[in-house]
């Protein structure tokens, strides 16, 4: 079975959390089977756990009751930034399987995978082999490219039919379940899309211009034919300087972009101030954590209607 192996090319773990995921191991024991008629009968859940809280929704539209999903990210935090815990490590030795974005974007979660779940637990890149964007700041920490492929609807079909084909591997069984549902989420983001492309062609060609707080949107700007002029943060945890402020707040000017948006996550200060000296409004986009409440489509959703409103 095809497994994703991370190499840590600092040639080592960060200290603390191989010392924690350690003493869970000992206190948890190894426990995990290879498939879910074996691990506690034919009716136990298995035990997933994904890297972000957008993908939760995805994994349960396929899975059903037939899982049980865990995002190691909480809802609101900066998946860039992010501090493992304890409580990670323990869901991390305690899971049947793990569903990881890839392309570079948790690249803190190398160490507490490898020495939580050593390799008993399979681990899966849900944007392997796909096509990413390659990021034009080459000291960004993504030299994959840009990894939020998800917030292309198509990619995100691409991720639904690994998430079915994983499950299936997992829970033989189940097949047909994972098929069927699979099949019905696919229909739904279709139908959000062509919904999507009408809402977006209402924006007049020449204000289809976003300038987002970190560059976590080029695949939504491909996919929905909208130019992304800029972003505030090129690589989160390192503001960026004077200079390339005043750069940006001249090239909002330039191109008379109406409104900045910004992310939940990331505190708004920055963003809220090159705003005012910019002349224009700020509007929220959700990236990897949906409005409250929602899942994935939620999420599209949300920004489509965001963006038509900020733009139109």
């Amino acid at each position: 079975m095809e497994r994703m192996r991370w190499i840590d090319r600092r040639g080592r773990w960060p200290v603390v959390v191989a010392l924690f995921a350690a003493l869970l191991l000992v206190a948890c024991g190894p426990g995990r089977t290879e498939n879910r008629s074996s691990a506690a009968g034919e009716d136990a859940a298995l035990r997933v756990v994904v890297s972000l809280p957008v993908f939760i929704s995805m994994v349960e539209a396929v899975g059903g009751e037939r899982v049980d999903v865990t995002a190691l990210v909480p809802p609101g935090a900066d998946p860039h930034t992010y501090q493992p815990t304890p409580a990670d490590a323990k869901a991390v030795a305690d899971a049947d399987l793990i569903f990881v974005n890839g392309a570079g974007l948790e690249e803190w979660l190398r160490g507490l995978i490898e020495s939580a779940g050593g390799q008993q637990v399979p681990v899966y890149e849900l944007a392997q082999g796909l096509t990413t964007i390659e990021e034009e700041d080459h000291g960004h920490e993504h030299p994959e490219g840009n990894p939020h492929l998800w917030l292309d609807p198509t990619y995100a079909i691409a991720y639904v039919r690994q998430i079915e084909q994983r499950l299936s591997e997992h829970d033989p069984g189940g097949a047909d379940h994972y098929r069927t549902n699979a099949d019905g989420y696919v229909a739904e983001i279709e139908a959000f899309d062509t919904w999507a492309q009408e809402q977006i062609a209402t924006i007049p060609p020449e204000q289809r211009t976003l300038v987002t707080y970190h560059d976590a949107f080029p695949y939504f700007a491909a996919h929905y034919g909208l130019e992304l002029v800029g972003v505030v943060v090129p690589s989160p945890g390192r503001e960026p300087s004077p200079r390339d402020l005043a750069r940006l707040v001249d090239e909002i000017r330039a191109q008379e972009v109406p409104v900045l948006f910004v992310e939940p996550q990331f505190n708004p200060r920055l963003a809220e101030r090159l705003a005012q000296e910019a002349g224009i409004t700020t509007q929220v986009l959700y990236s990897e954590t949906p409005p409250e409440g929602g899942g994935y489509l939620e999420l599209m959703r949300t920004n489509v209607e965001h963006v038509v409103e900020g733009l139109r």
